[in-house]
């Protein structure tokens, strides 16, 4: 009785068990493919959030044209309208026919609400396509300018206004502080270009000084902020009104402002630095000392990014980079974004900025090293690429030059002969080169000190003789 007794309630557990076992087996199997549907759910949303405007939280859908915009009842059918067949009985006599009123017809929709899609897209692509299209964020130049406007009612030469100093080989952004009219003569305070270099603040008493009235001018028109709201107004789209502004900073640069033409270049490099990355943009990363081109696969949050580039032929990944450390390439605005560059570099060697304009002049030459290496770049980079890289290496070289770095100096000018330049560039690479040639022979140590070195040797040579002839000897008198 016992072991039968056991084995019975060793069976009804092993059966309990069984039973328990099926059940979680089906439940699991009902609920597995919706687990995974709710996750493939969850990891698209997350897509389009960032696809569509940088992570809205939202999805805007497009709203369906209304049939009939009249707020009139509708019209009764007239007598030769079509009937249901379902109708039966004679039909009543109809009032006096109204005319018609017509409604008018909807809007047609935006013809970049669906986009096509091949047979073979992905999921996501047939989702992405479905959707409305990015809105480009307008950008607020006054705001980026932080420029404030003086009174047009107040005459140039007063205490407090700001306004261009012109001298010989450069002109200054000044603020008047004091005026002598009798002398004709005016005091001014330098300062910076912009707010983000120090705001309007002089930088120290070394940047007062007394000019003639006939050095002051003023400022231009598009430096106020009328001025760049007006070229906000007239350049909606974004990459015109960086053309814009580059052509403004090109006639501060020519009335040879540099500190304003840099830092107006500098605006827009701010905006090309700040744009949004998504999928599939080409980027620019310092990889062992120089700038490679890589593309974006994957957004991971608003600061990093998952890159993907070839080397050696074979497809790298990296990881969780900050986009701070990339360059943005705009394969079908190169031209502007190269020009950008290049112009600012040309300031900042103008204000013997040389290392601030070496690094400029590196993103350059990245820049035209890739065109060759994107899929569909602007029309006329290419031509363009090997005059840009000529001038990119040769103006490296003379900020080098600058800094002492011979030889570093010397491979930009090896560069710069090796992509063909025109003759006139052509003589100033070989002018280059010879500075370079006699700056390293003066920099050198046998020359910088072979005065002092000859110096020594004679006067060793006196003493020696003093030591072993004497005060007395024939050579020195009596």
């Amino acid at each position: 009785k016992f072991l039968l007794s056991w084995w019975s309630m060793a069976a009804a557990d092993a059966a309990g068990r069984a039973l328990q076992d099926l059940i979680f087996a089906a439940v699991r199997d009902a609920v597995g493919p919706l687990h995974q549907r709710l996750d493939d759910l969850a990891r698209d949303l997350e897509h389009v959030k960032r696809c569509v405007d940088g992570g809205a939280t939202s999805v805007a859908r497009p709203v369906p044209a209304v049939a009939a915009t009249s707020a009139e009842p509708p019209q009764k059918k007239l007598a030769g309208d079509h009937c249901s067949s379902e109708s039966s009985g004679p039909r009543p006599a109809e009032p006096a026919a109204k005319p018609v009123v017509q409604p008018s017809k909807p809007d047609p929709p935006p013809a970049s609400v669906s986009r096509p899609v091949s047979a073979g897209a992905s999921r996501m692509e047939q989702l992405a396509a479905r959707l409305p299209p990015k809105q480009e964020k307008n950008v607020d130049w006054v705001a980026c300018f932080g420029i404030q406007d003086q009174s047009k009612d107040t005459p140039l030469l007063s205490v407090g206004n700001t306004v261009r100093v012109l001298k010989q080989d450069i002109a200054r952004r000044a603020m008047i502080s004091f005026i002598d009219e009798d002398d004709g003569t005016a005091d001014v305070i330098f300062q910076s270009a912009g707010p983000d270099e120090g705001g309007t603040a002089p930088a120290d008493e070394e940047d007062e000084e007394t000019v003639k009235l006939q050095q002051i001018k003023a400022l231009e028109d598009f430096e106020s902020k009328a001025g760049l709201q007006k070229t906000m107004d007239e350049n909606k789209d974004f990459f015109a009104c960086c053309t814009v502004l580059k052509e403004q900073g090109n006639t501060l640069f020519k009335l040879k402002d540099y500190e304003a033409a840099s830092w107006w270049y500098g605006q827009i490099v701010n905006q090309f630095m700040g744009r949004e990355l998504c999928e599939e943009h080409w980027v620019m990363l310092m990889r062992d000392g120089a700038l490679e081109l890589a593309r974006v696969r994957s957004v991971v949050s608003d600061g990093l990014v998952n890159l993907v580039f070839d080397k050696n032929g074979k497809q790298m990944g990296l990881s969780n980079v900050s986009v701070t450390a990339l360059v943005p390439v705009f394969h079908d605005h190169l031209l502007l974004q190269t020009s950008v560059y290049m112009n600012r570099a040309r300031c900042f060697a103008n204000l013997n900025k040389n290392q601030e304009a070496a690094q400029d002049l590196t993103t350059v030459i990245g820049l035209w090293g890739c065109v060759n290496l994107l899929p569909d770049p602007e029309e006329g980079s290419k031509d363009a690429a090997s005059e840009g890289l000529c001038k990119a290496h040769y103006l490296r070289g003379k900020t080098r030059l600058g800094r002492g770095r011979h030889d570093l100096a010397a491979s930009d000018v090896k560069a710069a002969m090796a992509g063909n330049p025109a003759p006139a560039l052509l003589r100033q690479i070989r002018q280059l080169e010879r500075d370079i040639e006699i700056s390293k022979v003066e920099s050198s140590p046998v020359s910088a000190g072979s005065g002092t070195l000859w110096f020594t040797v004679v006067l060793g040579l006196v003493c020696w003789a003093i030591s072993t002839f004497g005060l007395n000897a024939p050579y020195f008198g009596t």
